[in-house]
Order: structure tokens, then sequence, then C-alpha cells
């Protein structure tokens, strides 16, 4: 069995569309990372000059961890007040200068202001802290960005590279034996309709998982690296992206969730991918399948019509790699927060997958 595991993964990472595309996501990774991240040009009020100005670099990040630092700690009323203040005094500053000096002056702010525009209420009044964030003891603020901007990385960029390298590496794998009447020789070998399938969908798994685990190291070394990993025990509040959310958990533990459900949506697409691979008569068909099947649930937007459709959209497999949309807000099926849902389902779509591909396989009729 191993022989033929090894067999096959090699056959698949040999792919030139395989090679390509993961030497592709590198590239990708590092442009995105470079140019529209870290050295993206990030405005801030400058009350020597009176005027906008920009930073950008390590400057950029030295500037957020003294902003973050100003209302560190835990959040009380008393932060709440000190928001207020620093708000009200950037305002101040900036009274009848142009529009550009007036944003960039509460810009800079803008963490901390979404936590107080989702605590206050209409009248002006601020909410208690326990019915803001009812699941939460405490919410624990402090710099995240490094954590931020990675895990928003690995729900953008990265979801996308690994749906696009699973239908593309993967489409192939029965579908292009039949195409090429190898399935004649491999059907008609000992273990060609049993341990086989076994083997194809087991170096199926390690070479996209594989593929992910070196991604995810790069994204860990860039951020890591340039942002640093301070923050990773406080509450994920302290981002915007999920200042009204109400998951107590801190950024290195939405990490983790995060890794388990990405490489848990590899392993749904990866046997939805194959399973359409050994229905399909040729790898195009697989492939032009796999792509509808995979990314149909982000192409199309139901909340406002068919609210229960979007949901049941929202725990497929590509959603899994875009978990931290999941985090900006708790979504509930049944009184089940919507994780654990997708695991469940996800898992379901694994068996029952892996079952059918077999299934499949074991009925395909080789034709001359």
């Amino acid at each position: 069995m191993k022989d033929m595991i090894k067999a096959e993964r090699t056959k698949i990472m040999l792919r030139k569309p395989t090679k390509i595309l993961f030497i592709a996501g590198v590239i990708l990774t590092l442009a995105y990372f470079f140019f529209l991240q870290f050295n993206y040009a990030s405005v801030y009020y400058d009350y020597d000059t009176g005027k906008m100005s920009t930073v950008s670099g390590f400057a950029a990040v030295e500037q957020r961890k003294e902003i973050a630092g100003l209302f560190e700690g835990e959040l009380t009323q008393d932060t709440l007040e000190r928001i207020q203040q620093k708000l009200n005094e950037a305002e101040n500053a900036t009274k009848g200068r142009d529009e550009n000096s007036v944003f960039s002056a509460t810009h800079v702010y803008r963490d901390q202001a979404a936590i107080l525009e989702y605590v206050m209420n209409p009248d002006g009044s601020l909410k208690e802290l326990q019915a803001a964030y009812p699941n939460s003891k405490s919410v624990i603020l402090g710099y995240c960005d490094g954590w931020d901007l990675m895990l928003s990385g690995m729900g953008g960029v990265l979801s996308l590279l690994m749906c696009l390298l699973v239908v593309i590496a993967l489409s192939p794998v029965f579908a292009e034996e039949y195409s090429s009447h190898t399935d004649s020789v491999i059907c008609a070998a000992r273990y060609g309709k049993t341990k086989l399938v076994t083997a194809k969908v087991i170096a199926s798994l390690e070479t996209v998982v594989g593929m992910y685990i070196v991604y995810l190291f790069l994204y860990a070394v860039l951020y890591g690296g340039f942002y640093g990993f301070d923050g990773w025990n406080v509450s994920i509040q302290s981002s915007l992206h999920y200042a009204s959310s109400t998951y107590a958990i801190t950024f290195l533990q939405m990490f983790l969730i995060s890794v388990a459900l990405n490489i848990l949506g590899i392993i749904a697409l990866t046997v939805i991918t194959l399973f359409l691979s050994a229905k399909m008569g040729s790898p195009v068909s697989a492939l032009i399948i796999s792509c509808v099947v995979s990314f149909l649930p982000v192409l199309f937007d139901f909340t406002d019509s068919i609210p229960i459709l979007q949901k049941m959209q929202e725990i497929c497999p590509i959603f899994m790699l875009h978990i931290n949309g999941v985090f900006a807000a708790m979504k509930t099926y049944a009184g089940i927060i919507q994780p654990i849902i997708m695991i469940v389902f996800n898992l379901g779509i694994g068996v029952v997958f892996y079952v059918l591909i077999k299934k499949t396989f074991k009925r395909h009729q080789v034709i001359a």
C-alpha cells in the first residue's frame, strides 16, 4: 500500500499544472503581502504639519503598536471613555480643516472606534459590557496586527489558492486513467478496484494538505517576522473585523480552530473532486464540474431573498477555508453555533463521498 500511495502522490505532484499553480501561489502570496499589506501606505494626521500624512512598513507597525498600547488590557467602561476622549481630541484638532485631515486623525483609532460604535446605543448611551459581549467574562485588548492580517490572508488569498489547487491537481486522478485508456490495465490488476482507490484518496489528501502546510508556514514566517506574534492572547475584538463578534476566543485560539477547519474543508473538497473525477469520462469535464461545485456557494448571496438557503451555503467546504468571516458574527443553526455545524456537515461529506468514490470506481466499465 505504501508503494501505491507513493506512486500516486508522485504522479499528482509531477503534473505540470500542479507545479505551476503551486509556484504561482507562492509568488502571489509574497506579492500580496509586500505590495498590498506590509508596504501599503496607511494614513494618519501629522499634528506638527497640520496635514494628512502616510506611513508604511516597520514605521506603520510601530505606530499601530503605539496606538493599541494606549488601550491595552481589559475592556472596561473607563476604556470606552478614553476611546471617546481620543476621538473627540482628534476631531477638535482638525476642526475647520479638509476632509482628509479629519479622516486621517480618527482613522488611527479605527479598531477602538469600531468597539465604541458597537457598544453605543442609538441615544448615545453605552451598553453594559456584559450585555454587549455575553459570552465573555472579559475582553482583552491589545496589538494584534500580525495575527489579524495573517487570518485575513488565510481567508482570502490562501482559500482561493487551495480551492484551485484541489480542483486542478486532483480532477485528473481518475479521469485521466479513463481518457488515456490505462484504466483497463488498472482494473485488471489484483488491487485495481480496491486498494488502489484508497491509495489514490490518501495520496491526494497528502498532496493538498502538504501544500497547505507549506503555505501556512510561509504565512507564519511573513506575518510573524514582519508584524510579530504579539497579541496571541488578546481577544479577537481587538480588531475592527471582530469588534461586534460575541465569540469568547483569543487570536491564537481562532488561528488553531481556523487551521483545523481549513484542513477539514480541504478534505471535503478533495473527496468531492475525486468523486467527480471517478464519475467523469475526461479530466476537462471533471475540472469544469469540480470548479462549479466548489465555487458555486460563494457566487450567489441569498441573504435577503432566501436566508435559509444562504445559511446552508455558508456551511459548505469553501466556507471552511474562508473561516475568518465566520467569526465576525455568531450564527446559530437550531441553537448550535456555525463552526460545530460546519464540522459535522463536512465530516459527513467526507465519509459519504469516500464511499461513493469506491462504489463508482468499482462499477466502472472499461471502454475499449
